[in-house]
C-alpha cells in the first residue's frame, strides 16, 4: 500500500461478551451483543462515526518506533492514549498474541475491516473519489472474534462511515504518506466495547480477505489481545479502608 494511505486493515475482529459480565441497563449498548456499543449510538456523547475518525487520527499520529501495530509491546499499547476510549491497533498478517494493560473505566475501540483515504493522493480529485477510496478494500472479508470465549453476532451491522475529517500525518508514521494535514474519510467494520470489568479478558481475532478484483487487499491474520483491566481507584481505596478498619 506504500504511499496510498488507504490502509486496509482488514483487521477483523468480532467481539462478544457473556451477558453475565455486562450490565444490560446501559442504553448505549447493543441489544444483540450486550457490552458492544450499537453503531448508531453516541458513546460519551460523541457519535460512533466520529470515534472512527478519532481512531484513524490516533493511529497515524504515532511515529513508527512507538506504534503498537509493529514489534508489539505492552508499553506501546499505551502510546498516545487519552480520554475515555482506549484504541487498539490492527495486525496485518500471521499469528500473534498481545498483552495490553488498560485503566479501569475505559471503553475499547477495535478496527475490524476498515480503510481510510486522504486527499494527499494524486488520484483523489474530489470528495466522491475520497469516499470510493475509503470503501474500496472493505469487501470480501471473512471476519470473526470472541471475547472471553463468546462469539459476536451479526458483524455486518457494524459497518460505519465517518464524515469528512482532517487528519495529520506525522513524520515517520507507519503508513509512510506525505507529512501534513489533509482531508480524509474512513469506512469499515468496527467493534466498540463498553468498559470491561477489572481483570483479564481475552479477545481472539481472525480475518481472511480474498478480493477477486484487487489482490493487493488480500491477507490472513489471527491474533489475540490479553487485556488486563486495572481495578478502579475507588475499589482500591475501599479495599484499603476495609483492611485498615
Amino acid at each position: 500500500m506504500g504511499l496510498l494511505v488507504k490502509h486496509v486493515l482488514c483487521s477483523v475482529l468480532a467481539i462478544t461478551f457473556a451477558i453475565s459480565i455486562f450490565p444490560l441497563t446501559n442504553v448505549s449498548g447493543d441489544s444483540v451483543n450486550p457490552g458492544v456499543y450499537a453503531s448508531n449510538s453516541a458513546p460519551f456523547g460523541i457519535p460512533y462515526k466520529d470515534w472512527i475518525a478519532k481512531w484513524w487520527q490516533w493511529t497515524i499520529s504515532i511515529p513508527a518506533s512507538q506504534h503498537p501495530r509493529d514489534n508489539y509491546t505492552d508499553a506501546k499499547c499505551a502510546s498516545n492514549q487519552a480520554g475515555p476510549v482506549w484504541f487498539l491497533a490492527d495486525q496485518l498478517g500471521g499469528r500473534e498474541e498481545r498483552t495490553c494493560t488498560i485503566p479501569a473505566g475505559k471503553a475499547v475501540l477495535i478496527p475490524l475491516l476498515t480503510g481510510e483515504c486522504a486527499n494527499n493522493l494524486l488520484e483523489i480529485k474530489n470528495d466522491q473519489d475520497l469516499r470510493r477510496c475509503a470503501m474500496a478494500g472493505d469487501e470480501y472479508g471473512a471476519i470473526e472474534a470472541t471475547v472471553d470465549g463468546v462469539k459476536i453476532k451479526d458483524l455486518e451491522k457494524y459497518r460505519v462511515q465517518s464524515d469528512f475529517f482532517n487528519i495529520t500525518h506525522v513524520k515517520d508514521n507507519i503508513y509512510e504518506p506525505d507529512v501534513g494535514t489533509f482531508r480524509a474519510m474512513a469506512d469499515g467494520f468496527y467493534v466498540f466495547l463498553e468498559p470491561l470489568p477489572p481483570g483479564k479478558h481475552d479477545v481472539d481475532l481472525k480475518v481472511s480477505v480474498l478480493n477477486p478484483g484487487d489482490t493487493s487487499y488480500n491477507y490472513n491474520a489471527d491474533w489475540t489481545y490479553h487485556l488486563l483491566v486495572e481495578p478502579s481507584t475507588n475499589a482500591t481505596n475501599a479495599t484499603a479502608t476495609n483492611k485498615s478498619s
